[in-house]
């Protein structure tokens, strides 16, 4: 038998899953369930990912959640980047630098502006204490694998069962290329992501723009079958009411979601408040207020960023909007050019959603409409489906 063979054949036994899921449709619970069915089955280590450390908080604390509180002793979980740093680079520096212990961890301070030095040279990955330039790290751990005749891989494949990838829409250039490298392996891959939440990439590629970020899902698709890719789309959200994922349709009208919360709060939908409200809403309704970034003033009420709060799940939301949230409530028709970083804002409410305005914007969307507030009777304008 040709040993080359040997992890394709070994393949035969996974199957690979991709799940393109949207906000709150329960991604990382399922990630979590799977993994742990398969932690009692195997006598190998699981890997499950994230690129951020929110994200790994939030894996761990589901992963317990679903465990009586404990994480398996088998479970390794790791960010993006600490996985390429310890799994594929150090134990195969010397390959390239000839020695070991060099490598010590990876410069995030050069992703962005021009590097000028010569392509798989050493100050073409590292930099001059030998940590590995964030926008490298990937291509690095590809040049290894290769230098060291699929050592690399073949190491991943006698660790680990599973590698379980969470929000996969933030890899992007080189990062897409070992993940295909993954697909191959005798390991099985399992990946969740939403392409409408790619409000953040893992470096600055100058390559395969086209295949990662909100691309990737498209692109996956067109490899499913030589890839053993199973893909699974969910576009029911169990976090918001049908008001919220109906408004959320309005940012990105591709691939609808749908909104399946029901409740019987006593305010639930999308509204306009005026400003000379605010003060009286945020003392009777207690909404999380969000904003896009730094530069929105919120009055001076304690705010989150949108791409902060990624992830989080609210009960209500206030959004003090910027410039283009207010042109496109103005007419949702017209449409955002980057709505990533919005759609992120407006689907972590459950219940209700609300933006500050200083006069009502009134179209075919919003209609006049009235709430209480302490006995109070305040004009809104209420988003209507």
């Amino acid at each position: 038998m040709n040993v080359s063979n040997i992890p394709r054949i070994l393949k035969m036994q996974y199957d690979n899953t991709l799940v393109l899921a949207c906000a709150g449709s329960g991604k990382t619970y399922g990630m979590c369930n799977d993994s742990r069915s398969l932690s009692v089955e195997s006598t190998k280590k699981i890997l499950m990912l994230s690129y951020t450390h929110k994200g790994i908080y939030s894996i761990k604390k589901e992963y317990a959640k679903q465990n009586n509180g404990v994480l398996d002793s088998n479970v390794v979980i790791s960010t993006w980047f600490q996985f390429i740093l310890k799994e594929l680079i150090r134990p195969y520096q010397r390959s390239f630098l000839g020695e070991i212990s060099q490598i010590r961890s990876i410069d995030f301070s050069s992703m962005f502006g021009v590097d000028y030095a010569k392509k798989n040279t050493t100050s073409y990955f590292l930099n001059r204490s030998n940590d590995v330039k964030a926008n490298r790290a990937s291509e690095f751990a590809l040049l290894l694998n290769k230098l060291s005749h699929g050592a690399v891989l073949k190491r991943l494949e006698d660790t680990y069962a599973c590698i379980y990838i969470d929000e996969l829409q933030d890899l992007v250039g080189k990062d897409i290329e070992l993940l295909e490298l993954l697909f191959l392996s005798s390991i099985k891959i399992y990946c969740v992501g939403d392409y409408k939440q790619a409000t953040l990439k893992t470096h600055n590629p100058r390559s395969d723009r086209k295949k990662g970020g909100m691309h990737v899902f498209s692109y996956l698709e067109t490899c499913k079958d030589s890839h053993r890719i199973n893909i699974i789309k969910n576009n029911t959200s169990k976090r918001f009411i049908s008001d919220i994922a109906n408004f959320a349709n309005l940012l990105y009208p591709q691939d609808p979601i749908a909104g399946a919360l029901e409740a019987e709060e006593p305010h639930i939908g999308v509204f306009q408040i005026l400003q000379t409200d605010v003060h009286d809403y945020i003392q009777h309704i207690k909404p999380n207020i969000l904003k896009y970034d730094v530069k929105t003033s919120t009055l001076g009420y304690p705010s989150l960023n949108f791409g902060v709060s990624k992830g989080m799940t609210l009960d209500r939301v206030l959004i003090f909007p910027n410039k283009p949230l207010t042109t496109f409530l103005q007419d949702p028709s017209n449409g955002l050019k980057a709505p990533d970083k919005y759609f992120v804002g407006v689907t972590r409410a459950k219940y209700s959603l609300a933006f500050v305005v200083d006069k009502f914007i009134t179209n075919r969307y919003f209609m006049k409409h009235t709430i209480n507030l302490d006995n109070k009777e305040v004009k809104v304008h209420k988003f209507m489906t």
